[in-house]
């Protein structure tokens, strides 16, 4: 039995390897699909309008002079809390201001229409894009506000920002005097009662002269309170004016493709790794373990360099060789010894290397001293002539044939002539039955299902020790299943890092149904790692691998 491979990756390992081979294999997908999300964001970005964005700075500071005549003649606001301007910029009141103020500008009207009705619907819907304030506070809510303002020109955006920080520094100045007024409503009222009360007293009264004097105590107070609201003040000041922006804040369409592309990218990338999870591969020997049958071959990727001169002598030297020793001696085993034994080597699709394992497996036989025979049943891609690539054309008689006879050299020709039926010799002990020009349609492929075929197969096979019939893939034709009752089983060939574990599966199933019995696995086509083989076939430098192909004389088929 061939030794297992030296690496065996346990489930909860990321391959690098596989990730990089499944995004080579979408490489198309994830350049166009990138591309185009990039094109198409970058066209429709450039079509939207431009926006730009001026912004003002005010600064929050605490009013406490530090000295008593100065605090005594001095009304400030109390500080701002937390989040209090960012409330006030969102307030009906405060917007309405920001638009009269924009009205007394050299604004169209109809652009400051446009702004009011931005202003109105954001409100309503309370998702503010006009302005934005960027706070930058102490603990003592004492720092910087710096607002925000987007219009749709760089001098509607300035003047919309300095109406908005004026707006703003207005509101919190009449905060401050809020008190004061009060104080000075207040006095009014007493002042109007007092007046009342002195003209419906007599003149020379006691009492009036009484209210005279404390009206004349309300006249002075008024006027301090007067000067107590003049000099009012909040805590806001302005620290910087806004500017017409050079540059709109919107669109980008540079930024924004590239986002997009990148963004897309990624998407593409996870959904080509997903979708390349959701169909598990056959990645090594370990994939195959729970499916319960021997593994009797692991054979590597041979690279274009070592093909050159044919598949065959590839077989005959190097990495191919051991590996197709190993399968040799798994097969012997596997079959009691004495008598002739019939096997069928097939795939679940077509181009995993079936044709090329039963080429190497029948030359190695051959090399050891046993006589094969290998009968090309793939009648609508014949390639065994093409693998083994005869100098010339050998044949001879098979027993039984009458002599004199034009020779019957295919399989087709032998079916209608079989008393006439010739085999072509490939390689010492070698003997090849080809399927001659391929079959399309039902044409000849109907052959390998009449009833007749046993009786050819019994006598085509007298004399040698090992059949090998080369059959289409099992999930493309039932040819494999209606052949496989007259031998010994099946060999699977399994296409390393292609073929999908489910497909595996489903031969498997397929085989039972039919009663066909499946004697083991071939992994096929294993990429070199760490200097070891695990399999053959051509790698990504070669023109065209064996097992993808049947047209080559020197690849895998």
């Amino acid at each position: 039995m061939q030794t297992p491979s030296p690496r065996v990756q346990s489930a909860d390992q990321i391959d690098l390897r596989q990730v990089f081979g499944t995004l080579r294999r979408f490489a198309p997908l994830l350049l166009l699909a990138p591309a185009l999300v990039a094109g198409g964001t970058y066209a429709l970005t450039k079509r939207q309008p431009p926006t730009y964005e001026a912004s003002a700075s005010v600064i929050a500071v605490d009013n406490d002079a530090q000295n008593s005549l100065i605090n005594n003649t001095l009304v400030t606001a109390p500080p701002l809390p937390q989040g209090a301007v960012e409330q006030v910029m969102r307030s009906r009141s405060l917007l309405g201001d920001v638009v009269g103020r924009l009205e007394k500008t050299d604004l169209s009207p109809a652009l400051v229409g446009t702004i009011r009705r931005d202003l109105a619907n954001e409100l309503a819907e309370r998702d503010f894009t006009r302005f934005k304030v960027k706070a930058r506070l102490d603990p003592q809510q004492r720092g910087v506000y710096e607002l925000r303002a987007q219009a749709e020109t760089p001098e509607a955006a300035q003047l919309l920002a300095d109406a908005g920080v004026r707006a703003l520094i207005a509101w919190d100045n009449s905060r401050a005097k809020q008190g004061v007024i009060r104080s000075r409503q207040s006095l009014q009222e007493q002042l109007r009662s007092l007046t009342a009360r002195i003209a419906a007293t007599p003149p020379g009264d006691l009492e009036r002269q009484s209210l005279v004097a404390a009206r004349g105590q309300l006249l002075q107070n008024l006027s301090q309170i007067a000067v107590l609201e003049t000099a009012a003040s909040g805590t806001l000041v302005l620290v910087s004016e806004p500017v017409a922006p050079l540059t709109p804040v919107s669109p980008r369409p540079l930024r924004n493709a590239a986002l997009a592309g990148l963004l897309a990218l990624f998407l593409s990338a996870a959904g080509a790794l997903l979708s390349d999870s959701l169909r598990r591969r056959v990645e090594g020997p370990e994939d195959l373990l729970p499916l319960g049958l021997p593994l009797l071959g692991q054979l590597p990727l041979l690279r274009r360099r070592s093909l050159g001169e044919g598949f065959i002598q590839a077989s005959r030297s190097g990495p191919l060789y051991e590996s197709v020793g190993f399968l040799r001696i798994n097969v012997l085993s596997l079959l009691p010894e004495g008598g002739q034994r019939r096997l069928v080597v097939s795939s679940a699709y077509p181009s995993e290397g079936k044709s090329s394992v039963t080429a190497a497996l029948a030359e190695s036989l051959g090399a050891s001293g046993l006589r094969v025979l290998v009968i090309d049943a793939d009648l609508r891609r014949p390639t065994q002539l093409k693998v083994w690539s005869p100098d010339r054309l050998a044949t001879h008689p098979l027993p039984g044939t009458q002599p004199g006879l034009p020779p019957a050299t295919t399989v087709p020709d032998m079916f209608l002539h079989p008393e006439a039926a010739f085999v072509t010799r490939v390689s010492p002990n070698v003997d090849l039955l080809p399927a001659g020009t391929p079959q399309s349609g039902g044409g000849g492929t109907g052959l390998l299902s009449q009833p007749g075929f046993r009786t050819h197969l019994d006598r085509w096979s007298q004399g040698y020790d090992y059949v090998l019939i080369d059959t289409p893939p099992m999930l493309s034709l039932s040819d494999t299943l209606a052949v496989a009752p007259y031998t010994d089983g099946v060999l699977l060939v399994v296409e390393g890092g292609k073929t999908r574990l489910a497909d595996v599966e489903r031969t498997l199933q397929n085989a039972r149904v039919a009663k066909v019995r499946v004697l083991g696995l071939v992994l096929n086509k294993l990429a070199r790692t760490g200097g070891t083989y695990y399999s053959y076939g051509y790698d990504a430098d070669s023109t065209e691998s064996p097992v993808r192909s049947s047209r080559s004389p020197v690849t895998q088929m």
